[in-house]
């Protein structure tokens, strides 16, 4: 059994909250499947794997959030690592790293943030070194934390104007596709307006619970409505997901069929199958299905699941050959896999399909963000550009991203009842409000919009008022009120997008 041990100084901030969302991870940023153990003011990590990895846990950085970072690669030991300063060696570690990578690149990097870096790289400098006395060594790594935190936000920001500049270089748009999904009745009067000011895509609600609520009776009125209304004011539309490997998006009667893997096939499959073929040419798009990684569903395994979705995959390029397919996949950087025992992580499910030709054009990539369980953790914004690298690089294919960030950590009663806003961390609520959604939707967009393979980007819902899964994640309040989130995504379709 492999063990890493760490001290901490800030034994106050080790909530059980914290330490359940906590894991070990490979060079891949995958999680090891272990448990993370307090005593006092040590934590001790068990998992299977005798390898090297870095410990990943939540922490709070002012004005950041509780961030989910990582030391750098630590071996195993007898003596306990100091987690602060082994958590601003992570963070200043990958910041250069990024840096020097993009330099190589051609990024231009002023004095200014240079500057940022080496105050960043000098605090924890004089942290390492004073660890004989680890009050002292923690408080010089907190500060690291701090300054690393906010040049990497500078960092990623002075990427993402330069690379835009480069995208941009030979014509004045992009031709990326941004927008949002819809659920529920079709947007009228001046909202109507302001979504077709902010998006050339929306997402049209086609999915398998929400389309045949009973068993044999398709209501297909909302999705009629979304359609004709996306078309006739000239917006392109992603169908889907059609399926989606959720719980609570499936509808109650297929739990009859639990466990008849042929039935379940052929019921999800027809289903595909009429969606195909009622809206084929009206359809730009088909996003066929979503959390294909997703666990426990209908007590499907992983194999069910891939098989499930090759066939749904083959419906529709035998009905529609024409319109590029979609599959979605669910916190990509599988977080789950750190307290849930799983065979393939989330890029091999993606890999297994890409290999059996089935004609994907690309994969969605659902990253509802600051929310838990079952949701992805709020990071380092160098990460997400990480993340898009690993999966261009292996997959060689277009990405979709499908986001949800929280305007509030308030209770939300449209919302899943099991999901909670944690981005703000333990008694830091203030942070997480309208203006932030709308500022990290602005400062991440803009750097994910600078990448090539990112061809898609999809906000997760329109509404707080309408049922939904992740607490104030829409673009309106429960009062059907606009968020500043629309004016900052106004804005990025107006300056880059066609």
């Amino acid at each position: 059994m492999g063990l890493l041990r760490f001290d901490v100084q800030s034994a106050d901030l080790l909530s059980e909250d914290r330490l359940a969302r906590s894991f070990v991870a490979g060079p891949d940023e995958s999680p090891y499947y272990g448990r993370t153990i307090r005593n006092g003011s040590s934590i001790v990590i068990e998992r299977r794997e005798d390898a090297s990895g870095c410990f990943t846990l939540p922490w709070p950085i002012e004005g950041h959030g509780d961030w989910l970072i990582a030391t750098s690669t630590l071996m195993e030991r007898a003596r306990p690592y100091l987690l602060e300063v082994e958590l601003a060696r992570g963070l200043v570690f990958r910041l250069r790293d990024q840096m020097g990578a993009w330099e190589q690149l051609g990024l231009a990097v002023a004095d200014p943030l240079r500057a940022e870096v080496a105050e960043a790289t000098r605090l924890f400098t004089r942290a390492a070194t004073q660890q004989a006395n680890p009050a002292a060594a923690a408080g010089l790594a907190t500060q690291a934390l701090q300054a690393a935190a906010t040049a990497s936000c500078n960092l990623a920001g002075v990427y993402a104007e330069q690379a835009l500049a480069f995208r941009r270089a030979g014509s004045q748009t992009l031709s990326t596709l941004m927008g949002v999904r819809l659920t529920g009745d079709k947007p009228v009067g001046a909202r109507s307006q302001r979504i077709v000011e902010t998006c050339n895509l929306i997402g049209a609600p086609c999915g398998w619970g929400a389309v045949e609520r009973s068993e044999g009776r398709r209501d297909w009125s909302e999705v009629d409505a979304v359609i004709d209304w996306a078309r006739s004011n000239g917006l392109r539309v992603c169908g889907g997901p059609l399926l989606e490997f959720d719980d609570r998006r499936l509808p109650d009667w297929a739990y009859l069929w639990e466990g008849d893997l042929d039935t379940l096939a052929s019921l999800m499959i027809g289903h595909v199958r009429s969606a195909v073929e009622r809206y084929k040419g009206r359809v730009q798009l088909w996003n066929v299905a979503s959390r294909v990684n997703r666990t426990g569903v209908l007590s499907l395994s992983d194999e069910h699941r891939l098989s499930i979705v090759a066939g749904a995959v083959k419906a529709v390029r035998q009905i529609d050959p024409q319109t590029p397919v979609v599959v979605g996949i669910d916190q990509p950087w599988g977080e789950y896999r750190g307290r849930t025992e799983t065979e393939l992580a989330p890029l091999d499910f993606a890999d297994a399909l890409e290999r059996a030709d089935l004609g994907i054009a690309g994969f969605d990539l659902e990253l509802n963000i600051g929310y838990y369980p079952l949701a992805t953790a709020l990071r380092n914004p160098l990460a997400f550009s990480r993340l898009i690298d690993l999966w261009n690089v292996r997959l060689e294919s277009p990405l979709m991203l499908t986001l949800t960030l929280p305007s509030s950590p308030k209770k939300d009663s449209k919302a899943d009842p099991q999901m909670k806003v944690v981005a703000g961390g333990e008694g830091n609520d203030q942070l997480v409000t309208p203006e932030w959604q709308a500022t990290w939707a602005r400062d991440r967009l803009t750097m994910l919009l600078a990448k090539n393979a990112v061809q898609v980007i999809l906000w997760g819902h329109l509404s707080d008022a309408l049922p939904h899964c992740f607490p104030h994640g829409g673009l309106y309040d429960a009062k059907n009120a606009e968020k500043p989130i629309v004016a900052e995504l106004q804005r990025l379709r107006a300056e880059y997008l066609a």
